[in-house]
């Protein structure tokens, strides 16, 4: 096990160090890092930050990860998504939401299941220059499996946070854990459940997804 190699206070990058730090993040095994509900542990979407992650955690093999993308514009880039379930990403998103979708064709990492649980975060102040990256991050949330998920750096357990090569600290979150959103359906049927009620409100979520359905065509071919 590894002291943490660099804490970063995120609030004090300027433009050029904002730069070296997608460069950093990108080349880091674990790396634990703000969203704007709670804090997360992971790194690009590797086999070995997978595995390193599964490790830190104690977390069981079948418990799916998650993929936290920077900003909407990539999630459309590298998710191919059907009009629908694209439009409603796009009305949700960003947010504190994690939104399971069908898996993405193609890809390999996490391993492939039906489905995908995906984020795009409304990045707090500080962290802001985490929309700036250019890659997703595999994540989960920055507590041991079973734990309370922090709300801040300094309540991450000292025993995960020592397996990360970089800190990124931006003050207190929300400390509300994500709603999950299934929506894995939603393109052909319109259906859609909250699989964990969280920091977005279902009345909100349902009328974002009324008015999505009332405009596209659900079910039809491609």
């Amino acid at each position: 096990m590894n002291a943490v190699a660099e804490r970063i206070d995120l609030a004090r990058l300027d433009d050029s160090g904002c730069a070296a730090l997608v460069a950093r993040l990108r080349a880091a095994r674990l790396v634990c890092f703000p969203t704007d509900t709670v804090y997360g542990v992971g790194g690009a979407c590797t086999a070995e930050v997978a595995a390193a992650l599964v490790n830190a955690k104690g977390r069981d093999l079948g418990k799916p990860l998650q993929v936290v993308f920077p900003s909407v514009a990539l999630l459309e880039t590298l998710v191919p998504m059907a009009s629908p379930l694209l439009a409603a990403c796009r009305a949700l998103l960003p947010g504190p939401l994690t939104l399971v979708i069908p898996y993405p064709p193609g890809w390999t990492i996490p391993t492939p299941a039906a489905t995908l649980g995906v984020r795009v975060p409304a990045w707090p102040p500080p962290a802001r220059c985490l929309s700036r990256l250019d890659f997703p991050l595999l994540a989960s949330s920055a507590n041991p499996s079973g734990g309370v998920a922090p709300a801040s750096l300094d309540a991450v357990d000292a025993t995960l946070l020592a397996t990360c090569e970089v800190a990124l600290d931006a003050g207190p979150v929300s400390g509300v854990a994500s709603t999950v959103l299934d929506l894995s359906e939603f393109a052909d049927t319109g259906a859609w459940r909250v699989l964990r009620a969280g920091a977005a409100a279902e009345g909100a979520i349902a009328a974002e997804l009324a008015a999505v359905a009332s405009t596209e065509d659900l079910g039809a071919t491609p």
